[in-house]
């Protein structure tokens, strides 16, 4: 089963659950893969909401034929140093400091660790060392919220929503 397929299983049921899909991930494992399911809500999804996200889905992969091999499945919200799967998860999260890896080195950088100050349909701007970047994001293994241990406690829960 391919990526898009699973989101079209998953979605519904994390949906019917008041939360919403932040990222899906399949990790290919050396006995079986992991299917990585991150979920978030408006009011923030806790321990609670991703147990029961997670029961709901065993029993609705086991239904689907498609789905055959065996697979371990995890369920998480995406943290504080959350991935971004979508460009569109930027927003909320201009001016917020960000880790980004690309898949090939531009201009001989390939790690950039600043600020987004701006994001577009298919770009965004990282300030690093007093210098911007603009990166599509289609160029990008890697997009992580990268907090520090201050904004955190300065933003308290509300931090990465």
């Amino acid at each position: 089963m391919n990526k898009d397929n699973m989101i079209e299983i998953v979605k519904p049921v994390i949906e019917s659950r008041d939360c919403f899909l932040w990222g899906l991930e399949i990790l290919r494992g050396k006995k079986r893969p992991t299917v990585r399911i991150y979920i978030d809500s408006e009011k923030g999804a806790n321990i609670d909401d991703c147990e029961n996200i997670s029961k709901d889905l065993n029993y609705e992969l086991a239904l689907e034929d498609s789905f055959i091999e065996d697979y371990v499945l995890e369920v998480s919200t995406p943290g504080v140093d959350r991935k971004i799967f979508y460009i569109e998860q930027l927003n909320g999260f201009i001016g917020e400091k960000f880790k980004v890896k690309l898949r090939n080195a531009k201009n001989n950088i390939k790690n950039l660790e600043g600020c987004i100050t701006d994001f577009s349909d298919e770009n965004f701007t990282i300030e690093c060392n007093d210098e911007n970047h603009i990166i599509n994001f289609s160029d990008t293994e890697l997009c992580r919220l990268n907090p520090s241990f201050d904004d955190i406690l300065r933003t308290g829960e509300e931090y990465g929503r």
